[in-house]
């Protein structure tokens, strides 16, 4: 199976039992030595003090004090799988997370269901947040263009928003409600970050059609390796790659 599995399991668009057990026991892996947490993320629940009041103190309504508790539980469900793994999710522990009671957590989430949806949303919602900030500083070259990209897709393939992502796909395939759920999502919220990088491609001369399966390849190479580095020891030999992978882009059609 190896790099060629890899290299053919778009990592957010699972469409074969091959590819799930594949990844699965990648998440073994990952859970046997620590959970999800590979990078620190700037998200504790924890520190988010008074819902009721803006940063300038006045008083928040009754919608932005909803709005401001949903994302504070859902930062808190995030970093419960961040920090324990899939199996810490519990809605005790996503309560005692954001420092409210479990009623108050029941009353937006009604069920760990609807707690995971939340968890996963705020994963991609901090990766489109980093995706915003790459895409505003994008080179004008081609080659540096390339290459820009391929950091933005390692940025998050290896980070924590990934991973808390991909176990919760893994995990919502045993519940086929959940796991259509979790796939529309996903993809919705993943499909305008690869949209904008294929814009940037064509704005620098790339056909529509050519900059699509571009973004395309670069994800699954990235995500692939991303996967792979669990099994093997840190080398040069998957920067090789990726230069390869940018010059024969440059050498061809466009």
């Amino acid at each position: 199976m190896g790099v060629a599995m890899l290299l053919a399991c778009p990592m957010l668009y699972l469409r074969n039992n091959q590819c799930r057990a594949f990844l699965a026991v990648a998440l073994f892996v990952v859970r046997g030595h620590r959970p999800f947490r590979i990078m620190t993320t700037n998200t504790n629940a924890s520190r988010i003090t008074d819902a009721r009041r803006n940063p300038d103190g006045q008083r928040r309504s009754q919608a932005d004090r909803s709005e401001a508790m949903r994302a504070r539980l859902s930062a808190a469900a995030y970093e419960t799988i961040a920090e324990g793994g899939l199996k810490a999710l519990r809605m005790r522990s996503v309560a005692e997370a954001a420092g409210v009671s479990q009623g108050a957590l029941l009353h937006h989430f009604p069920d760990k269901n609807a707690v995971t949806i939340a968890a996963v949303e705020h994963a991609l919602d901090l990766a489109r947040q980093d995706s915003e900030v790459w895409l505003t500083k994008v080179p004008e070259d081609p080659a540096a263009l390339l290459k820009a990209m391929l950091a933005e897709f390692r940025a998050f393939f290896f980070s924590d928003r990934f991973w808390v992502a991909i176990g919760i796909t893994l995990e919502s395939s045993k519940d086929n409600e959940l796991a259509e759920t979790v796939k529309r999502r996903v993809s919705a919220m993943r499909k305008p970050v690869y949209d904008a990088w294929a814009e940037r491609l064509t704005d620098a001369g790339w056909t529509p059609r050519q900059a699509e399966r571009d973004v395309r390849g670069a994800a699954a190479l990235v995500s692939g390796l991303a996967i792979r580095r669990f099994w093997t020891e840190n080398d040069t030999v998957s920067d090789e790659l990726l230069d390869d992978w940018v010059a024969e882009r440059l050498r061809s059609p466009r």
